[in-house]
């Protein structure tokens, strides 16, 4: 299981708190502290917090604990897939070199393995393995990307911005071949993207950031939603990012703001099975 408690990054994420237990997926634009998140799990970035893995805080660990998990429990698949590969390597290399620093197998058990995530993808084993990066399209990229992550069926693959660098028809064949290998592997996902409909199709769960905070979190977010950053999302519309009141972080774009909320931090409400940061829910 994985579990953020107050996770803290500086002034972009204030105490982000969740735990991942099912497919996941977090709802927030550019600057919303998504990007802080997996850097912070991936201890590319100082953090304040905790972030858990079965118990244990990865922040805490040393960097020989942490190399032992990274791919093997917890994986991630960056916007910019290009960080994972070094382009004087083959693809195959990467994958070879992640079995066995692992102790996983030899090298022709990692390539078959690496064949069938491959195919499951709807890429060419043979060709892509026989590839270096800069040969491969931005599509076979990105798949071969989401690949290396989930080849040794890691328990949580952590997913940052799908469609950045495909076009919108790429964006398409990568979210179908994420819907693919979710029925294949038991990988708990963990998705991070500013597009709602995105996050509609791969993630059973939601979370609703925006500037550093949690807004809402929930099962059904994107169905009915409840805090009026989230309607305007997924109405299309995105105010501009005004000046930070000392109440509600959405106050001075928010069309029903209150002096209230310009002044007041709004407290996180239980409403059903899910929970909102609004101070137009104060009796529920």
């Amino acid at each position: 299981m994985l579990e953020y408690k107050c996770l803290t990054v500086g002034k972009k994420l204030s105490c982000f708190t969740a735990t991942i237990r099912s497919h996941t997926g977090i709802l927030g634009q550019r600057e919303s502290g998504k990007e802080e998140i997996i850097k912070a799990t991936f201890r590319l970035i100082k953090a304040d917090g905790e972030v858990k893995l079965d118990g244990v805080n990865i922040l805490g660990m040393k960097d020989e604990e942490f190399r032992k998990i990274l791919w093997t429990k917890i994986s991630w698949v960056p916007y910019d897939v290009m960080q994972l590969f070094n382009p004087i390597y083959d693809v195959a290399s990467h994958f070879v070199e992640i079995f066995i620093s692992h102790g996983l197998g030899n090298s022709d058990y990692a390539l078959d393995v690496a064949r069938e995530f491959l195919k499951i993808l709807g890429l060419n084993p043979e060709e892509v393995l026989k590839s270096y990066v800069f040969q491969l399209s931005p599509l076979k990229l990105k798949k071969t990307a989401l690949a290396l992550a989930l080849f040794t069926e890691p328990e949580h693959v952590l997913v940052d911005d799908i469609e950045y660098g495909i076009s919108e028809i790429d964006q398409i064949q990568v979210v179908n071949s994420i819907i693919d290998v979710m029925s294949t592997t038991s990988s708990i996902f963990l998705i991070s993207d500013n597009d709602p409909a995105v996050l509609s199709r791969v993630a059973d769960h939601f979370i609703v950031l925006y500037r550093g905070e949690i807004l809402e979190e929930g099962d059904n977010v994107l169905v009915d939603p409840l805090h009026p950053y989230t309607i305007d999302v997924l109405r299309g519309y995105v105010a501009p990012e005004g000046y930070l009141s000392d109440g509600c972080v959405y106050a001075n774009s928010c069309y029903y703001s209150s002096v209230k909320c310009m002044l007041k931090k709004p407290e996180m409400i239980k409403i059903g099975n899910r929970v909102v940061k609004c101070h137009l829910y104060p009796n529920v």
